[in-house]
């Protein structure tokens, strides 16, 4: 029986050779396809080729990765690889002429020192879709991340971190990753933080022109609010998560020496916040109008992370505002005020249990003060 098989199958081999009927490469192919790679090392240069899932680059040396080659053995199969990789001062090479790179062509620098921060690489072809390919990056202060697949960022951005190593590897459609050493289980991990660059920017050079009216005006993130002679000392900010979403909100303020012994016995009032900003879908939106924030409207961040905003209304109006931030949003969870515009001092109190219900100035001082500045923040010099 399996002689007749075997004869068979020689017959009809034959017979399609003899009759000029070609079967596709791709129905002939039984192995799986095998990727070889080649990296461009800080001190070292161009390393020997690696193949399926070895280590490129180097391991203990903080040496940074610069550029890569990478290749294909088909195996008989309809396929092509790109890639493109995120570089220093370059960016993703899609994102400019550069472009993806195919082929073992060089995706990366040679001679410019410029580290490589990410990578992302696909199958191309008409045999593509019976693969993936599986890639693994070794980052500076991170180690080994999880495995990237099909064309997904390995690597990190915003944080300057160079890449050190690489592991590449093709499997079968729909099988599971390599195994390995991973220190943080993400592939990707972008810094939140590096959206808020440009409004920091914007704000050194508000503040290097002395907020020069004329100059911020074509700052569109910087507090159009206030007069030249109230920015006479530093600007501060810090970064620091107080909705509880873990991105960080960005709070910029003002250093003021004479507002030590402030009248509202915030000793962070000699930070007086000026603009505020949070990340919505990556993006950075403004939390509080600057209208008044700074000179009438004072905002201090308190225990808990509650701000509490000292609005002034005159001398006969002041209000105490206690917000909490939560996701996207702002909320008001109290509210005390002032109001002696008929000559008699009145208080009242706004809560999920009050509203605007008159109280005494006993309570109302209680309540304002039970909410402590923190003196814990880290104030980063701009």
């Amino acid at each position: 029986m399996k002689k007749m098989i075997i004869k068979r199958s020689v017959f009809l081999s034959t017979l399609l050779l003899l009759t000029g009927v070609m079967m596709p490469a791709a129905a002939l192919a039984t192995e799986t396809p095998s990727v070889s790679y080649s990296t461009h090392v800080q001190n070292e240069g161009w390393q020997d080729y690696k193949s399926n899932g070895a280590m490129s680059g180097t391991a203990g040396k903080s040496y940074r990765l610069e550029g890569i080659k990478i290749k294909l053995d088909t195996k008989g199969y309809d396929l092509g690889i790109s890639y493109q990789t995120h570089i220093q001062n370059i960016g993703w090479e899609a994102e400019t002429s550069r472009g993806w790179k195919s082929d073992d062509a060089m995706s990366g620098t040679e001679g410019l020192s410029y580290r490589l921060e990410a990578i992302q690489i696909k199958l191309t072809g008409a045999d593509a879709a019976k693969f993936d390919i599986y890639y693994q990056v070794h980052a500076q202060n991170m180690g080994w991340l999880g495995w990237a697949k099909n064309g997904e960022s390995a690597g990190t951005a915003g944080y300057g971190y160079r890449l050190e190593g690489i592991k590449i590897q093709i499997v079968a459609k729909g099988a599971a990753a390599p195994s390995g050493q991973v220190n943080k289980e993400k592939p990707f991990y972008k810094n939140p933080t590096a959206a808020y660059e440009s409004i920091l920017e914007e704000y050194r050079v508000a503040e290097a022109n002395k907020f020069s009216k004329t100059v911020i005006k074509s700052l569109p993130n910087v507090t159009q609010a206030f007069s030249p002679y109230e920015y006479d000392e530093p600007l501060y900010y810090m970064l620091e998560d107080l909705s509880g979403d873990s991105i960080p909100e960005l709070i910029i303020a003002g250093y003021h020496s004479r507002n030590a012994n402030s009248p509202y016995g915030d000793p962070q009032t000699m930070y007086r916040i000026i603009d505020t900003y949070r990340l919505v879908e990556g993006q950075p939106e403004r939390i509080f109008s600057t209208f008044t924030m700074g000179h009438r409207a004072i905002y201090t961040i308190c225990e808990n992370n509650v701000i509490k905003c000292s609005g002034s209304g005159g001398a006969v109006s002041q209000h105490f505002n206690f917000y909490e931030l939560a996701g996207n949003t702002q909320n008001i969870v109290r509210n005390v005020e002032f109001d002696g515009q008929d000559g008699i001092a009145k208080y009242y109190l706004t809560d999920a249990n009050n509203n605007n219900r008159q109280i005494t100035k006993e309570d109302a001082f209680g309540i304002i003060n039970s909410y402590i500045p923190r003196t814990d923040i880290n104030w980063i010099k701009l």
